[in-house]
């Protein structure tokens, strides 16, 4: 039988693949970038924008390292809270002070759960012990479109749809609008997950710290 040399190869342990021929991703392959259109641009500020736009496909792909993020959460300090769907929610909202380190946000009331109302979110989120939490992307300027969230349950791309609704309660472009069952969280605390945009896939665990007397 006549040899051949093997120009893609991965050494035995399979900590290091050698490319020394051509790579073909298929179409639909993971880990395959998605299509950026390219334009005939005649400005720098045009080529950045392009530019930008394919390192963030390329980074959503998992084919550079994406950046970390550097969330903000918001409550009463910093927000006039407005326009949530009840008055119950609203009520619930002015007793929380929220805090991030890392991914860890504790939620803090100055009552009890018990304490709380109970808001009737409609046939599809239900009557629960509702209360809101502004959470800052850092994408002030083009907002929060593209950005990924999951809490675990279903997997949601913001647009700009959130941008409008984090306005209309009184947070700021780049914000949106987090709420959450107060009962739900004190039992069982809980976790979202953030990705897209060319950042990297992070998750946050929430939980509540009661007030007593």
């Amino acid at each position: 039988m006549d040899g051949y040399v093997t120009k893609n190869y991965t050494e035995q342990g399979g900590e290091v693949t050698h490319i020394g021929g051509k790579l073909v991703f298929d179409e639909g392959a993971e880990g395959v970038a998605a299509n950026v259109e390219m334009h005939s641009q005649t400005t720098g500020a045009a080529i950045r924008a392009d530019l930008d736009a394919l390192v963030v496909a390329l980074k959503d792909a998992n084919l550079i390292a994406g950046d970390e993020w550097s969330l903000a959460v918001k409550d009463k300090s910093s927000v006039t809270w407005a326009n949530l769907p009840t008055a119950e929610t609203l009520a619930n909202t002015g007793h929380v002070t929220a805090a991030i380190d890392g991914t860890k946000i504790t939620v803090t009331l100055d009552c009890t759960v018990a304490d709380l109302a109970v808001a009737n979110h409609g046939a599809t989120w239900g009557k629960h012990k509702w209360f809101a939490i502004g959470v800052d992307t850092g994408f002030d300027t083009d907002g929060v479109t593209g950005v990924v969230f999951n809490d675990g349950t279903a997997e949601v791309v913001l647009s700009e749809a959130d941008d409008s609704e984090a306005i209309t309660v009184g947070l700021s472009k780049g914000d949106f609008v987090l709420y959450f069952k107060a009962e739900k969280v004190l039992e069982k605390g809980a976790r979202f997950t953030l990705s897209g945009k060319g950042m990297k896939k992070t998750s946050y665990d929430v939980k509540i710290v009661e007030t007593t007397t």
